[in-house]
């Protein structure tokens, strides 16, 4: 599709819940593509695991790691930036980003989860993905939290078919409905829409289309 539209690109990675379908040189061949524009989503989820064995766990989590940190350095190599995934796992997402992000080229914590100690991660150049669930509401945490991000680090995203946004919770999602996400950061941000979309457009032309 991608090689299809003008306008349509794509990122390649590994999802953690898919680790042990890694395989790094069917990756390579992705990233390797010219309309690949980004590396992901990767990164750390510790919401569910297959065991509930505490030694089985504590491998699951291991083997994240080793996987994520293989795609960020894959990420350094092509000069790409990182999508991130990170669910319950702030401590160790933070610290793995933070031990990288000077060779990255930039990244995006894509469904920001509203995490102070992530929040630090725009100093080191990562940007923040906003979704479906700003509207929802037990979102109070991520309404709060919005207004300390820089404006200069905020993307308007969707993550269809998941998350959909209010009013159409609980159906498909679709890019289309990233339009209530957009009126929900215009009323939290007390931004207009013309100055909201402008601003996430400029962003994501800086992370993604940078010397593209």
């Amino acid at each position: 599709m991608a090689h299809k539209y003008k306008n349509i690109f794509f990122a390649a990675g590994v999802h953690p819940y898919e680790i042990d379908n890694y395989d790094e040189k069917i990756l390579r061949q992705y990233l390797c593509d010219e309309k690949c524009v980004a590396v992901g989503e990767c990164g750390l989820d510790y919401f569910r695991f297959k065991s509930e064995l505490a030694e089985e766990i504590q491998k699951e989590k291991e083997n994240q790691k080793k996987i994520f940190i293989a795609q960020l350095e894959l990420a350094i190599e092509f000069k790409k930036p990182v999508i991130i995934h990170s669910r319950e796992a702030n401590h160790d997402t933070y610290e793995i980003l933070h031990g990288y992000s000077k060779d990255l080229v930039g990244g995006v914590l894509h469904c920001f989860n509203a995490s102070e100690h992530l929040l630090t991660l725009f100093e080191e150049g990562f940007y923040f993905g906003i979704g479906g669930v700003l509207t929802f509401k037990n979102a109070k945490k991520l309404v709060e939290i919005l207004p300390k991000i820089p404006k200069d680090r905020l993307l308007l995203e969707t993550d269809a078919p998941y998350l959909t946004p209010e009013p159409y919770r609980g159906k498909r999602n679709e890019p289309l409905l990233t339009q209530f996400v957009a009126n929900k950061m215009c009323e939290v941000l007390n931004l207009s829409r013309k100055e909201l979309l402008e601003i996430c457009f400029n962003n994501s032309e800086k992370l993604f289309f940078k010397g593209y």
